[in-house]
């Protein structure tokens, strides 16, 4: 393999010199330097180097005193409560068999495992049989655990010595200790004791309700003890699970994670919460969503909405005072890359084995050779494409930035499977978000390909099928259903403006189609404008818009100051920042075709990719100190 891997570099060292060496490169290399000059001394890219939003004055100011209120009574409540609640933790037996439990389950320690899922078995099966149903099945699970019972090993450490977690980190690009759990907490008797006990008592309640609680249950008091002793972990667990759980799983689980981060940040004293200037015009959005809400046409659906946006945005704050240092952040944004691949995978399988799906989102007469979009766990193929777009730049930046063919490979592998699954949701609006990211990409961090891309640009079209040529040469046709749906959408949602400009008329479907109707146009009935910009408007008023327009300029902002203290073109920070910047703005792109955030879960991720790229900014301002 190296040989010929060799023999690719070499073939491609003789075919990159010999290009250098064409008339037709010097003449590209000559039209890109004059842009990128311009460019560099241009009035936009200067504004975009001064630091117009000084650090700190959000919170010299009224508002940002108030709004970041929360965290001073919370820094408060450290020096007055935190070292009592920690001495009260300490010493409390309900925490000690609490982190014994979690220790043991860390650990994968095989005889506190046994010892749980005979308890489970025998539960099961008692609880079954006070209902006068017997299953020999769950006796033979409480063996199966009484026989592990005899080996007094931990897993997690033959997990550490395996060639096979060490090929997949190493193919990653990760690095993890594996120092998860503290040995002490793995000896004695009372943790089996524990383990039995606690296999009993939710085995037998869910023998007497549904057996499979049985198992769930212990299961989901580990994660629960996880999340409330290391509120990364529940982090990692947001991020990995946003485009895979519902919806009102993830509420749960941010402000879970955010309840743990809480506690910590009381109990340890050397704990201090960030709250930036982005996180200042976060709240200040949560705030004039919550004012949006109470004067809403439909209150009390708009309130519960309210609630999940406020919970989603909150993942921000989990970030930016979670992730600490470069390892963290690496490892975060692989667990992103691999849910997205496992997303669009099954997206892909989808289409392959036509799983769960129907000819819809489609105008059927003018698209008759499209027989299928994948929509994978999203619901639709444009949440899906909107999901693609925020996480295959990030894919295509750490095949960019990684060490070594085996990492360049595995990341060159899943940005092709992201990109193969966007092309099949025939999302047209997405399409055109990938191509300005591509641009964003490939402008700051590798702008030679400029070149390479007007060579293959006339060759595309002759290679594409002819299904993806007719998607995309339709943007813009209004004998397309879909685009004149859209086009008396914005009319309508227009018409609403102009009468509620100031206040909006609130959150949700509800909301919209109880005024919508009043201002539609050719009959149409639509839940939501099919526009994120047009839709904040009309929820939030003029002021939401508004505060909306100020997180993007300033979240830019800051990734290109980030981008300069990275190092600049070329340099692995700055890379980072670029391919997350590039997925923002394609995804605002098709927020101009579409209301993004009507899928929350997709909201959630959009704001998420915002406290990455404010992470990295942080880590390369730290570098270039």
């Amino acid at each position: 393999m190296q040989q010929n891997l060799g023999f690719f570099a070499v073939f491609w060292s003789v075919i990159w010199c010999w290009i250098q060496n064409s008339q037709t490169y010097r003449i590209l290399r000559g039209v890109y330097d004059r842009i990128s000059g311009s460019w560099r001394e241009s009035r936009i890219a200067g504004w975009f180097r001064q630091d117009r939003f000084p650090r700190g004055l959000h919170q010299k100011s009224l508002a940002g005193r108030i709004l970041g209120s929360p965290f001073a009574l919370l820094e408060l409540l450290q020096k007055r409560l935190g070292a009592k609640l920690r001495d009260a933790l300490g010493q409390s037996v309900l925490v000690g068999l609490g982190t014994s439990y979690l220790h043991n389950f860390l650990a994968l320690n095989l005889r506190f495992l046994g010892y749980l899922l005979a308890g489970m078995g025998a539960g099961v099966f008692l609880g079954l049989f006070g209902k006068g149903t017997i299953d020999w099945g769950w006796l033979v699970l409480a063996l199966l655990g009484r026989l592990l019972a005899l080996l007094d090993a931990n897993g997690t450490d033959w997990l550490q010595g395996s060639y096979l977690v060490s090929f997949v980190c190493k193919c990653l690009g990760i690095r993890t200790e594996f120092s998860w759990y503290e040995a002490d907490k793995t000896t004695g008797k009372t943790r089996l004791y524990l383990g039995l006990a606690v296999g009993l008592l939710f085995g037998v309640m869910g023998g007497l309700t549904m057996p499979i609680l049985g198992v769930a249950i212990p299961v989901a008091l580990f994660g629960l003890l996880l999340v409330l002793a290391k509120p990364i972990a529940g982090l990692f667990a947001l991020v990995f699970l946003a485009p895979l759980a519902p919806t009102m799983a993830m509420a749960g689980l941010s402000l879970l994670t955010l309840g743990s981060l809480i506690i910590k940040s009381i109990i340890d004293p050397e704990f201090r919460w960030r709250y930036d200037g982005l996180g200042f015009l976060l709240l200040a959005f949560v705030m004039i969503y919550l004012f949006a809400a109470l004067s809403s046409f439909a209150m009390a659906k708009s309130l519960s909405i309210w609630a999940i946006y406020a919970a989603f945005i909150a993942a921000y704050f989990l970030i930016i005072n979670l992730i600490h240092n470069p390892i963290q952040l690496r490892n975060l944004l692989v667990t992103f890359v691999v849910s997205g691949l496992l997303v669009c995978l099954y997206g892909i399988c989808q289409y392959l084995f036509g799983w769960d799906t129907a000819q819809a989102w489609m105008d059927e007469e003018m698209f008759s050779d499209i027989k299928m979009r994948i929509y994978s766990t999203l619901e639709n193929p444009n949440v899906l494409g909107e999901y693609i777009l925020l996480v295959l730049p990030v894919a295509i930046g750490m095949f960019w930035t990684g060490k070594g063919v085996l990492q360049k490979l595995t990341y060159a592998g899943i940005s092709a499977v992201l990109f193969g699954a966007l092309i099949l949701t025939f999302s047209r609006g997405c399409w055109v978000g990938l191509l300005v990211a591509a641009a964003v990409f490939v402008t700051f961090a590798a702008g030679k390909l400029w070149g390479l891309g007007l060579i293959a640009l006339p060759i595309i079209p002759a290679i594409l099928p002819e299904s993806i040529i007719n998607r995309f040469t339709s943007i813009g046709d209004m004998k397309d259903s879909s685009t004149s749906y859209r086009v008396y959408i914005w009319m309508g949602t227009l018409a609403m403006i102009r009468d509620f400009w100031v206040s909006g008329i609130g959150m949700g479907a509800e909301a919209f189609t109880a005024v919508y109707p009043f201002y539609s146009y050719n009959g149409v009935v639509a839940p939501h404008s099919h526009n994120l910009f047009l839709q904040i408007l009309v929820e939030s008023g003029i002021v939401g818009i508004a505060v909306f327009g100020l997180i993007l300029l300033f979240f830019l902002k800051r990734m290109a100051t980030g981008y300069q203290l990275g190092g600049g073109k070329g340099a692995p920070l700055s890379t980072m920042i670029t391919a997350i910047s590039a997925g923002v703005c394609g995804f605002l792109v098709q927020g101009m075709f579409d209301n993004c955030f009507y899928n929350y879960r997709v909201m959630l991720i959009f704001w998420l990719v915002l406290g990455l790229g404010m992470a990295y900014e942080k880590v390369a301002r730290e570098a270039g100190r």
